[in-house]
């Protein structure tokens, strides 16, 4: 399962812990690996990571395409949102 409000915590640490460039390469390589090993749903959680780094929402076409992954996706509880 993967919980959106993971993403945003790992996101919000990369921001703090490091510099705009090593962290998104940081991202790349993490996913990187994920997608070479077959792991849609690692791949799914960086490319969230990704998107909350570099500014939060994601634009509609982008939900949609996320839509065969929902039930994997665990949304914020609605005291966080």
């Amino acid at each position: 399962m993967i919980r959106t409000a993971d993403t945003k915590l790992i996101a919000s640490e990369l921001h703090s812990r490091y510099e705009p460039p090593r962290a998104v390469a940081l991202i790349g390589r993490t996913l990187q690996k994920a997608l070479f090993a077959g792991r849609a749903d690692e791949v799914v959680f960086w490319a969230l990571v990704y998107a909350h780094y570099r500014g939060g929402d994601l634009c509609d076409a982008t939900e949609e395409q996320l839509a065969a992954f929902r039930k994997n996706i665990l949304p914020d509880p609605p005291d966080l949102n």
